[in-house]
């Protein structure tokens, strides 16, 4: 088994020390939000959707600028660099709105990165690597969604929500500077691109659109499993700190699971994601006690390590060789649009018809998509870009 190319490592590196800054701040917010600014659930959906849809909605720009300057390294500085300069807006917050702001502005800086991130990586990595090298990635990421909750856990009780706000700005600043002093790619020749359209690409891209789009309608924020938990009896520490083992799984997970798709076939383990978030989401709605809900959020690292990594490397498979960004961006934009009305929905039927119709929900359109994608119409005819 070859060593991976180092422009994976060092991204992974990157996203390491981005995930800690980022995951010192999540879990605490949607606690942050209804515990100290008031905020109801309705408004946790919207600020969690309106946040994922800017991502995403940035994430097709991010794309088509990559490839039409073909560089990737200034959208990969400009988005993650971007982001660390915003902590004092959340650390400062005092109303709902404010870090609605900070989420949207961050979320900004995420979408101009992803897609020329994922597309170096695919340029630098062999095909037959694509899981390893994907698998690498999310484990580092998910490494660092480990660490960050750990910390949030330990300085909580000593710097209070604030102050883990303002100690999260340090790893943020590291990620960019490993950017500055260590990234390096080969650029190439900037040139004009067609206007972009969904017709251009095969019908194998446009069905995993279809069935990844009607999965993400279901699938809700992970800001919500940590309200669940805290439902069922948990502390705000200690929904932290499941959080905290959660992405410790994951990051353990990811790189296994990834080369286990370069043997099986990607295919099979975004299957085998998609029944995990299934089985999880079912579980969610049915759970009454806090042993059950932390099982359930450590077997949901399952899907996000199968899932993740493994869909990647199948987009990877099934993308044109040129313009490979602006069709990552788009997947993710599409993907990512849909998570507005799929956070602000499943809000909704949380406050007004209770979390089990909301969960029950999710679960149903999980299990929409792995049909989908079992009878995916396209499997037995070879790509051609």
């Amino acid at each position: 088994m070859k060593k991976l190319p180092p422009e994976v490592y060092v991204l992974g590196t990157v996203s390491l020390f981005t995930d800690i800054a980022s995951e010192m701040v999540y879990p605490l917010l949607p606690l942050f939000l209804t515990g100290v600014l008031g905020a109801s659930t309705t408004v946790v959906g919207l600020v969690e959707g309106i946040a994922e849809a800017t991502a995403s909605l940035f994430k097709v720009a991010g794309g088509r600028i990559s490839d039409r300057i073909a560089a990737r390294k200034p959208l990969i500085l400009l988005g993650y660099g971007f982001p660390a300069l915003l902590r004092p807006v959340l650390a400062l917050a005092m109303a709902p709105w404010q870090v609605l702001a900070y989420r949207f502005l961050d979320r900004v800086g995420k979408g101009l990165r992803t897609a020329p991130r994922d597309a170096l990586i695919a340029e630098v990595a062999s095909q037959d690597s694509y899981g390893r090298a994907y698998g690498f990635h999310r484990a580092m990421d998910s490494l660092g969604a480990t660490i960050g909750p750990l910390l949030a856990f330990l300085l909580l009780p000593l710097l209070d929500f604030r102050g883990v706000f303002w100690v999260s700005a340090i790893p943020a600043l590291l990620a960019t500077l490993v950017i500055v002093f260590f990234l390096r790619e080969k650029r190439g020749l900037a040139k004009p691109l067609p206007p972009l359209r969904l017709s251009t690409f095969s019908l194998r891209y446009r069905w995993f659109l279809l069935v990844t789009g009607v999965a993400t309608l279901g699938l809700s924020s992970n800001a919500f499993l940590i309200l669940r938990l805290n439902d069922l009896g948990l502390s705000a520490a200690q929904a932290t700190l499941v959080y905290t083992a959660y992405n410790l799984l994951y990051a353990l997970m990811a790189y296994p699971l990834g080369t286990l798709a370069d043997r099986v076939g990607a295919k099979a383990l975004v299957m085998l994601g998609f029944l995990t978030y299934a089985l999880v989401y079912l579980g969610f709605g049915l759970s009454s006690t806090g042993w059950q809900g932390i099982l359930l959020f450590l077997l949901y690292a399952l899907y996000s390590a199968a899932f993740e990594g493994s869909s990647r490397a199948y987009l990877a498979q099934v993308i044109p060789a040129t313009e490979k960004a602006s069709a990552i961006g788009l997947y993710h934009t599409l993907v990512g649009v849909l998570l507005f009305p799929a956070s602000a929905i499943f809000g909704f039927l949380w406050q007004h018809f209770g979390s089990s119709v909301a969960f029950f929900t999710g679960a149903a359109l999980a299990l929409s998509a792995l049909v989908l994608f079992w009878l995916d119409p396209t499997s037995k005819r070879s790509y051609t870009p």
